[in-house]
């Protein structure tokens, strides 16, 4: 496994800055914040921390992230992985099938997709991959109204020789062989391309994504101890820290500062911070517990940063319906945020 990973976005900084770029012409793709999810009835929290990509499909337009770090050389392999929450409203009123994940090769050549079906006269939404351009068969149901885990693993071959796996929370689902690609990829699309206009209710939620060289396994949604590889949000609400061990990749530089704020905003003044001096030496902070009355967010920088930490106690945590309750009765901190 790459550390920290080749390319991952936890959306918590409330925006694309985690992506080269963005298309959404029609502007359906937002990063709400989980106060606004918590006014629309049954609404989850994002999957973890403060934010999450929303997509609230109703055009034919692609609404998109881009990332050119997903790079899979010929014969090589790698893994994506990312939640994905389907509204219980979701509808269409025709037949359609879209892609929500992209491997491309130079030239926007879309080598390998990860598509989602719904049926008109159920609503039913399925899952399935495919090489080419968009799946037609394999398809695997998805329920609605639950955070579901999507992994999928690509061995790129210009031979025939490819491999193309689906997962879905951690049980393989396709296995496709003896696949043919154009050339290695060069970028990952994530997002929705190529939806009719006539699925046009409900939304779609997406958190925690990752690309890297190997599988990346499951994550599981309230993890009391926590790795992070960039800047994310460890909870939201009063909280407690009662460990931090911060862990050098190489550059002896890795800063790791805690925030008593549930909204991302780096011009704060941390409460607490720490950094490393030493590559590949890590520290293990000795001045914990930590308590957090807003919530916790956790900025890393350096050139391979990393830290686990140890989550004691948080408003809400295991409960969709307590983070729910707290973000409906959470009264705006001084500054209106």
């Amino acid at each position: 496994m790459a550390f920290p990973y080749i390319a991952s976005s936890s959306f918590d900084t409330g925006n694309n800055s985690e992506w080269d770029s963005e298309s959404d012409t029609g502007s359906l793709l937002d990063f709400p914040h989980y106060t606004t999810l918590a006014a629309i009835q049954d609404a989850p929290a994002p999957y973890r921390g403060a934010y999450c990509m929303r997509i609230t499909p109703g055009d034919t337009n692609d609404h998109t992230l881009t990332e050119g770090d997903m790079n899979i050389a010929d014969g090589s392999t790698a893994w994506v992985r990312f939640a994905m929450y389907i509204s219980k409203d979701f509808a269409a009123t025709a037949n359609d099938i879209f892609n929500i994940f992209e491997w491309q090769s130079a030239g926007a050549t879309v080598e390998a997709v990860i598509s989602l079906q719904i049926t008109a006269t159920t609503d039913l939404v399925e899952i399935a991959a495919a090489d080419g351009t968009e799946a037609s068969t394999g398809w695997t149901y998805l329920s609605k109204g639950v955070w579901h885990v999507i992994e999928a693993m690509l061995t790129v071959s210009t031979g025939s020789a490819g491999v193309l796996d689906l997962y879905v929370d951690g049980e393989r689902v396709q296995n496709l062989a003896s696949q043919d690609h154009a050339g290695a990829i060069t970028d990952g699309i994530f997002g929705t391309q190529g939806t009719l206009s006539t699925t046009n209710a409900g939304y779609l939620l997406f958190d925690e994504f990752a690309f890297d060289d190997t599988r990346l396994a499951l994550t599981q949604r309230f993890h009391t101890h926590r790795l992070i590889t960039r800047s994310s949000f460890l909870f939201m609400g009063p909280g407690k820290i009662l460990n931090v061990k911060i862990v050098d990749g190489g550059g002896g530089d890795v800063i790791v500062q805690l925030y008593d704020t549930d909204v991302y905003n780096a011009s704060l003044t941390p409460i607490w911070t720490d950094r490393t001096n030493t590559a590949n030496t890590n520290v293990d902070a000795a001045d914990v517990p930590i308590e957090f009355n807003r919530g916790c967010l956790a900025l890393l920088s350096g050139t391979l940063p990393g830290a686990i930490l140890n989550i004691g106690r948080a408003v809400g945590w295991g409960s969709d319906g307590a983070i729910r309750t707290y973000a409906v009765n959470r009264k705006a901190a001084p500054g209106g945020i």
